[in-house]
C-alpha cells in the first residue's frame, strides 16, 4: 500500500525461478489476491533453460497446481543467444530471462511483473553501484517500465533471513538450482560488506534502506 504496488484489477505476472524468494512471493501474492482490498489476479511464469535441473519445471508445475495458481512454463535455450566465442554467464542468463518475462507480459496484457528481490538484494545493489559504478542507485519497489507495464518488488521491506526461514518451515520440495556459471560474484562480495557493517542486526539494515528515502541533498557533493 505504501508504494502503490497493486492497482485495481491488475493482472500480475510473477517471475517464478524456483528459488526460495520467488516461491515465497508466489505463495504470498496468490493468498493475498483472495482477500486484498484491491482486487487483482496472479499468474506465475517459469522460464526454463539449460541451467536448471530437468526435474525443476515438473516440480514447480505440481506445486502450482496444488496451490491452484495459474502458471506457464516457457522454454528458453540461452546458448542460442550467444555470439561465436561468447560464453554463458550470469549477466547474459539474467538478461535473457528478463527479456522473456517482459515479452510474455506485454503479449498477454499483464499490468505488472512481480520480482522476488528483497531488502538484502536492494542493499547489495546499492553497494555494488556505489563501488563499481560510482553512482547512488539501487532497485525501487515499483518501476514504471512502459506506459502500461510496471516492475514491482513486493518483498522490498523483507530481509532475506525471514524468507529463508519461512521457506524452510513450509518444506516445499523443489530441486535446488546448481548453476555452474555462478561462482564468485560481486553481489556476494557486496553481501559480505553489508553483513560486516550490520553485524547481523536487522535494525541497521532497516536504517540503510531508510537512508535511501531520507536524502539530505545539502550535505552531499553537488551533481555534475
Amino acid at each position: 500500500m505504501e508504494y502503490n504496488l497493486i492497482q485495481k484489477d491488475d493482472r500480475v505476472l510473477v517471475a517464478l525461478s524456483g528459488g526460495k524468494d520467488s516461491l515465497v512471493l508466489t505463495w504470498l501474492l496468490h493468498r493475498m489476491s483472495r482477500s486484498f482490498p484491491v482486487p487483482f489476479s496472479v499468474h506465475a511464469l517459469h522460464v526454463r533453460s539449460e541451467v536448471h535441473p530437468r526435474e525443476l519445471a515438473p516440480a514447480l508445475e505440481t506445486l502450482m497446481k496444488n496451490w491452484e495458481v495459474p502458471h506457464t512454463i516457457l522454454d528458453s535455450e540461452l546458448k542460442s543467444f550467444l555470439r561465436p566465442g561468447q560464453e554463458l554467464n550470469c549477466f547474459i542468463c539474467a538478461r535473457k530471462r528478463r527479456e522473456s518475462l517482459l515479452k510474455y507480459a506485454q503479449e498477454n496484457n499483464f499490468q505488472s511483473i512481480a520480482l522476488g528481490h528483497h531488502m538484502d538484494d536492494i542493499l547489495q545493489t546499492l553497494i555494488m553501484n556505489m563501488s563499481w559504478k560510482g553512482e547512488l542507485a539501487a532497485m525501487p519497489p515499483r518501476l514504471e517500465y512502459k506506459k502500461d507495464l510496471s516492475i514491482i518488488r513486493p518483498l522490498s521491506l523483507v530481509q532475506e533471513h525471514y524468507i529463508r526461514d519461512f521457506a524452510r518451515e513450509m518444506e516445499w520440495t523443489i530441486p535446488a538450482k546448481n548453476c555452474p556459471y555462478e561462482g564468485k560474484s560481486r553481489r556476494k562480495e557486496a553481501a559480505a560488506v553489508i553483513e560486516k557493517m550490520c553485524e547481523g542486526k536487522d535494525s541497521l539494515k532497516y536504517n540503510m534502506f531508510n537512508s535511501l528515502r531520507n536524502i539530505k541533498e545539502d550535505l552531499l557533493p553537488p551533481a555534475f
